[in-house]
């Protein structure tokens, strides 16, 4: 039964996303869902818990209720980054570092436009200057990113954006790069070099100091209570009942755990076993539709990739002889080959060469958020991206940054260019 659920939830994911990811589409009943599926009863009704778990179908009842697609909101997908970097061992320092690179992609983007007027669309936000930058330049992409990152830092209780900095606005009008990102630096205060990792209670938490105890924050809990005791199992309303939430919470909490790969969950009454996390997967899941909602165009996204995959072929050049050379040795085991697939295990690792996983789960998310709309490469194209992909890693095994970052903007914008010719590729 979950392996039937799991295939018509993948199904369709995919369907959502060659659709653009139509939020609010009615989906009809749920005995007409299940015929779409071509399921039976249970099955079908697993696949709907998964779904709503992930927060991609929104169950309403009553009258006109139904089933209706829905997308995960940055609540949620802050949720799902915080718990990955806690599973993983990250500290508190990946997240500052990943809002001074989003704080730097939009105020570059800011300046290629030429802004000269700073007054925030619609008002002062509460997410600082960086979103309402993103709003003034309309990247709604952007402005996703900074408000993540944002919320992100205040839940690791650093330090809140400012609203308005004038030192910084001036800069940015005179089209002052480099004295914008020094100002940037100051702005976001000293880094602390000994941040501690980041806890699973930090993920509890947040949550539940929201209006619902939600599933996201279940499922911190039950990951800790994991790992303290490996071996222990309970039914699900065995968990429900001990820890006051309802069946159906606990039912999506434990769907969480298996998208992250922390739980095989059993058939029948002993709940879940713990096992390692299979990677940002489940994050990327949640981000990726959480983008295509925010009403970003394909320009909007490659925007954001381009900063943000150029960002990480320069750290990752700045981390040669340290980290990367057993990921420039994996990259070299299939980076001569065309498949796509194996040009988008390269483009992933590239990603990963930069140390920051938040760096590169954004990065990947804005590239499934533009795949519907793009065509696909053909193989002569292919060929000169396995070529700017082995420049790219010389450059970043010599630690030349510079060079690392301008091939990687090449082909990012290279890329783009081919996007928008609107001519066929077979």
């Amino acid at each position: 039964m979950a392996t039937l659920a799991h295939k018509a939830v993948s199904h369709v994911e995919m369907q959502f996303l060659q659709n653009g990811w139509p939020v609010g589409e009615a989906l009809g009943s749920i005995p007409d869902f299940q015929r779409l599926l071509g399921l039976g009863r249970p099955a079908c009704h697993e696949a709907i818990i998964i779904l709503e778990a992930r927060g991609f179908l929104d169950v309403r009842r009553g009258r006109k209720g139904g089933l209706f697609v829905a997308a995960p909101t940055a609540e949620v997908v802050v949720g799902a980054m915080l718990m990955y970097l806690a599973i993983s061992g990250e500290s508190a320092e990946c997240i500052q570092d990943f809002r001074s690179l989003v704080w730097r992609m939009v105020v570059q983007a800011t300046i290629k436009r030429g802004i000269s007027d700073f007054d925030p669309v619609g008002g002062p936000g509460q997410w600082g200057f960086a979103f309402d930058l993103a709003q003034r330049i309309g990247n709604p992409a952007m402005a996703l990113a900074a408000q993540i990152a944002e919320m992100l830092v205040r839940t690791c209780e650093g330090r809140h954006a400012h609203v308005r900095d004038e030192a910084l606005e001036t800069a940015i009008r005179m089209r002052d790069v480099s004295g914008a990102f020094h100002r940037l630096e100051a702005l976001a205060g000293p880094v602390d070099l000994a941040a501690p990792l980041l806890a699973l209670e930090t993920v509890e938490h947040r949550f539940a100091r929201s209006e619902r105890r939600s599933a996201m924050s279940l499922a911190a809990r039950m990951t800790r209570e994991m790992i303290h005791r490996p071996d222990a199992a309970e039914a699900e309303w065995e968990t429900a009942d001990r820890l006051g939430y309802s069946d159906l919470v606990v039912r999506q909490a434990r769907r969480i755990l298996q998208d992250f790969g922390i739980a095989q969950c059993r058939k029948g009454s002993k709940g879940a076993l713990l096992a390692q996390p299979a990677g940002p997967a489940g994050v990327i899941r949640q981000l990726t539709p959480c983008l295509m909602a925010s009403g970003m165009t394909e320009h909007d996204g490659t925007e954001a990739f381009c900063f943000l995959a150029t960002s990480a072929a320069r750290l990752g050049a700045e981390r040669a002889g340290l980290h990367s050379s057993t990921l420039t040795r994996k990259i070299g085991s299939f980076a001569n080959s065309v498949d796509l697939g194996d040009l988008l295990r390269t483009e992933n690792l590239l990603l990963e060469l930069s140390g920051n996983p938040l760096l590169s789960i954004m990065a990947r998310s804005l590239g499934l958020a533009n795949l519907p709309r793009e065509r696909p490469i053909g193989m002569p194209s292919r060929a000169d991206v396995v070529v700017a992909n082995h420049r790219i890693l010389r450059a970043v095994e010599a630690g030349d940054g510079e060079t690392a970052a301008a091939l990687a903007r090449g082909k990012a914008e290279a890329l783009q260019q081919l996007a928008d010719s609107n001519v066929g590729l077979d």
